[in-house]
């Protein structure tokens, strides 16, 4: 695919910017590649299992908002303000984020005689300890959006992820450095891994070069997936292939560009 679609050979290919799972892994060795963890999957792994000790707390939340979004509810909320419900999903934590801050914003709108509302409503110590979780997510939103910058690097991301694990130590384990040691570790183990670091690595001179997450490549998937389910069957091969690349390369061309064009 590579030689026929981009006419690039497989010798080219410098390293795999990809999810940390089996299936990535086995592709790397496949390819004899080094394998660059995607920092925001790491970010997301270590969010998503932080976010387990408040899953009281955002499961009423959950609840609440789902109970907004019925028709009786929504109609009464649209009265007060033109912010809609938000719920999470379960595949990422900005979903999360984004729900947590719509209902600190919903709050004040909510109607305390409500008995249904009231109900679901979590308590005044849940809703500190989840302004408390905000603040926390606030941070960490603002490292999720800079990492998917396109002039963003592997020592920047470091820098950021050890800034991180200074405030919450748990994170660590998901986006600590894999160099550091383990105190849990025997002297055997330790001896081993020092071995390892001693041996020789591989160097490679344009290592700023190197993106730190695959979130572009991820964007593009979603844009070929939504725009090939809905476009292919009235379209040409060629046609779709112009908006694809047209739509990735959006930055690039305006509408006065397209006058020139023509």
């Amino acid at each position: 695919m590579l030689p026929r679609d981009y006419g690039v050979q497989l010798a080219q290919c410098r390293f795999l910017v990809a999810d940390n799972c089996a299936v990535n892994r086995r592709l790397a060795t496949l390819m004899s590649l080094p394998l660059v963890g995607c920092a925001s999957h790491r970010l997301n792994l270590a969010v998503q299992a932080d976010m387990a000790s408040h899953e009281e707390a955002l499961a009423a939340v959950q609840a609440l908002m789902v109970k907004l979004r019925t028709l009786t509810q929504s109609a009464k909320l649209r009265l007060k303000t033109p912010l809609r419900p938000v719920i999470r999903q379960d595949t990422r934590w900005s979903s999360t984020f984004k729900m947590v801050r719509r209902y600190l914003q919903l709050l004040e709108f909510l109607d305390a005689e409500d008995d249904d509302l009231m109900d679901l409503l979590p308590p005044p110590a849940m809703n500190k300890r989840l302004r408390a979780l905000y603040q926390e997510l606030c941070d960490i939103e603002s490292v999720s959006k800079v990492l998917q910058g396109h002039d963003v690097d592997l020592l920047n991301v470091r820098e950021w992820f050890d800034e991180l694990i200074a405030v919450k130590p748990q994170y660590g384990r998901y986006i600590g450095n894999e160099e550091e040691e383990d105190p849990a570790a025997s002297f055997v183990e330790r001896l081993r891994k020092h071995r390892r670091l001693a041996q020789d690595r591989v160097k490679y001179e344009q290592l700023k070069s190197i993106p730190p997450t695959s979130n572009v490549v991820e964007r593009f998937f979603s844009i070929a997936r939504v725009t090939f389910g809905h476009q292919r069957h009235g379209l040409l091969p060629r046609t779709l292939e112009t908006i694809l690349f047209l739509r990735q390369n959006r930055s690039y061309w305006d509408a006065t560009t397209v006058d020139n064009l023509s």
